[in-house]
């Protein structure tokens, strides 16, 4: 049998099964009950001659009782009274109307069949105390009810008498008395049955009060427990005080479990136990919400409920228990009012899809019909069970299971956050070989770079060096007169001066690499047309090229010639980067090679494709990744503008830059390399006659 996922139940179906589970619980106390078209008492006489108990079920005594009045001695003709009911502000058929503080007397007489046998009768709290004789005979007693307040003790207890009747009838007379509380009088049914039957209906009233306080009380302790293993969670202390105190009232209230137990409660440390519990369980109950749902309802209002609730309590405690339960509408109003707050918040919760606001919802809102049904019932307007711990258990199944839904979606959310972290961990572990292989590498190019730049620092001690010291040979040749003839000083002279300009022309490549990695070159811009451009640069070096034995070819490709087709770029820049890549062309070619210069657009027409290809001896692969880095210079990496500096690539790379383009180097098949530029296109807003 597979167990019951709560996580795929939708709040709906969930809501329904509980709402069953606790009208299970409801119903376990009525087994024993008897349906409609039972027999009343009329005119104080309630006839059981056609009745069976056996067969037809228990029997609640019901109907017109006789009563009599007696206050202050006072012993006036007797009336009759409806019973269940209270007996403040009734009139009775003589005239007499009566007051909530009093003490009066019930008369039934039950009309039976001849040894009927044993018998039973179950009685309910009464307010506020009483005895039961039994054909004169007393049978129980709860408190002692006099004619006046100083000698009435209050104490109220539900229990059973047993009795053979004998004869046809049986003569109940009931004596009540109330001086202490707001209500007087039989608020709830006596039910005769068997023994058998009344034994049964006691020990299913006993069951169902002891499970729901049981669970109330487990319920509460796990809570508390949960708040002093982590006490940062207040909600977990706010829920385990609302079970605790929802127990405590229910321990002092209609089977009177805590007076049972026989711990010397007084009927009035018992009724200020039952408001006082009555506040603080719904005072908590809202503060356990507000900290679930603080969104929803404001520190504010948190507040003024704390002060209300415990304003009440103190005065519960301070006044005597006939001033408070004439303010029981207070207490049920603060109720009532904390719970219409809770279900507007959690219909906005719920609205904003938060977890477990729907289920939430349904128990406050069972929880204010039993509060409704209880002030009907305290008020006399309604005959019922009392439902409020009811009520309360039920508000607190549905947050139970809401916090069971929270935690198991909290469960599902870490069992999914391990099995990422798990992967993520697998993918750490490659990340990590693929980062270790990045750095070696990056430690390789590291290396490549110190190297270049210790060729650098050579290459230029060198290129400086050497034309330093023929400078100096000559110069000193020259002071000391070792050279006299005129022809040899003139071309001594012109030696010096080329060796000069070799050295300015270094210090220039230097500063000039410097400015354009720093992005503080002056440029100046403007639109090149493309088919112009390329017709200069032809005619520029096409004589130069041939006249040093090489061929040179000039393309320019199909839609490079249209006249709207330009390049916005500072033409004296670009043509030191095509001088520099034409002439490590002619360097690497060897006589009678092709150099080939070539303009075209890319595919999707956005870009201009400029190259300069030749037939010579190509570049080393392993130096291909690197040419056009600053410093790196090998024999044949073709890294050379002025004087073998290794920096007119360099050059060349961050002048294309500039213009928002990039330059490549690549291989050819039948032998020989091409540089490719490649230029955006000028936008129509930066096009005008070149």
């Amino acid at each position: 049998m597979k167990g019951l996922n709560v996580r795929q139940m939708p709040a709906t179906k969930l809501a329904v099964f509980i709402l069953m589970v606790a009208g299970l619980l409801l119903a376990g106390g009525c087994g024993d009950r008897p349906g409609k078209g039972e027999p009343l008492a009329e005119n104080g006489v309630l006839d059981l001659r056609n009745w069976s108990f056996e067969s037809d079920g228990a029997l609640p005594l019901n109907g017109e009782w006789a009563f009599s009045w007696l206050t202050r001695g006072e012993q006036p003709e007797p009336s009759f009274i409806k019973v269940p009911g209270t007996w403040g502000g009734v009139t009775l058929e003589n005239g007499l109307k009566i007051d909530d503080r009093g003490k009066g007397v019930y008369r039934l007489t039950i009309l039976h069949p001849p040894k009927m046998g044993m018998v039973a009768i179950r009685l309910p709290n009464l307010s506020t105390s009483m005895r039961l004789f039994v054909d004169g005979k007393l049978f129980a007693e709860r408190g002692r009810p006099e004619s006046g307040s100083e000698s009435t003790v209050p104490y109220q207890l539900p229990t059973s008498i047993y009795f053979n009747s004998k004869g046809e009838k049986t003569e109940l007379t009931l004596e009540v008395a109330n001086f202490h509380h707001r209500k007087g009088g039989i608020r709830s049914e006596l039910v005769m049955g068997t023994a058998a039957q009344i034994h049964r209906f006691e020990f299913k009233q006993d069951a169902q009060e002891w499970i729901v306080f049981g669970s109330l009380l487990m319920i509460g302790l796990y809570h508390l427990g949960l708040f002093v293993l982590r006490a940062r969670e207040t909600a977990n202390l706010y829920f385990a005080l609302l079970c605790l105190f929802v127990a405590l009232r229910m321990s002092v209230i209609g089977q009177g479990m805590l007076l049972e137990a026989g711990f010397g409660l007084t009927w009035t440390l018992a009724a200020k136990l039952e408001y006082s519990s009555f506040v603080l369980s719904g005072l908590f109950g809202f503060m356990y919400y507000q900290k679930m749902y603080e969104q929803e309802i404001s520190r504010k209002l948190w507040a003024a409920s704390s002060v209300v609730g415990i304003g009440l309590t103190i005065g519960t405690w301070l006044l005597p228990v006939l001033q408070s339960s004439s303010f029981i509408w207070v207490y049920q109003g603060y109720v009532i009012v904390l719970t219409i707050a809770t279900i507007a918040a959690l219909v906005a919760a719920g609205i904003r899809r938060r977890e477990g606001a729907w289920l939430s919802l349904v128990g406050v809102a069972g929880l204010l019909a039993t509060i409704l049904n209880d002030i009907l019932i305290y008020n006399g307007f309604w005959r019922s069970l009392d439902l409020v711990s009811f009520g309360l258990l039920f508000l607190i199944m549905m947050n139970s299971f809401s916090i069971s839904l929270r935690l198991s979606r909290t469960y599902v959310r870490a069992e999914q956050m391990s099995f990422e972290l798990r992967e993520w961990n697998n993918r750490l572990e490659e990340r990590i070989a693929e980062r270790t292989e990045q750095l070696e590498s990056s430690y390789r190019d590291l290396e490549r770079l110190e190297l270049s730049r210790r060729r650098l620092i050579s290459n230029i001690s060198h290129d400086l060096r050497t034309p330093i010291t023929l400078l100096q040979g000559y110069l000193e040749a020259l002071r000391d007169g070792i050279i006299t003839e005129e022809k040899q000083k003139d071309k001594i002279v012109r030696s010096m001066l080329s060796k000069v300009e070799g050295l300015s022309n270094l210090i220039h490549d230097l500063f000039e690499l410097s400015m354009l990695e720093a992005r503080k070159a002056r440029m100046s811009y403007g639109p090149v047309r493309l088919a112009h451009w390329h017709k200069r640069l032809t005619e520029e070096y096409e004589l130069d090229l041939k006249d040093k034995g090489f061929e040179f070819r000039a393309v320019l490709e199909a839609g490079a010639e249209e006249e709207h087709v330009r390049v916005f770029i500072d033409e004296h820049r670009m043509d030191r980067v095509f001088s520099n890549l034409i002439y490590n062309a002619v360097r690497h070619t060897p006589a009678g090679g092709t150099i080939t210069l070539s303009f075209g657009l890319s595919g999707n027409r956005r870009e201009a494709v400029l190259s300069v290809a030749d037939t010579g001896s190509g570049i080393q692969p392993d130096d291909l990744p690197y040419i056009f880095e600053r410093f790196y210079k090998n024999n044949k990496s073709r890294h050379s503008s002025s004087g073998g500096s290794g920096l007119g690539l360099s050059i060349a790379r961050e002048i294309v830059e500039m213009h928002d383009g990039r330059i490549t180097a690549a291989n050819l098949e039948g032998g020989g390399c091409v540089f490719r530029i490649y230029l955006p296109l000028a936008k129509l807003s930066e096009r005008g006659a070149s």
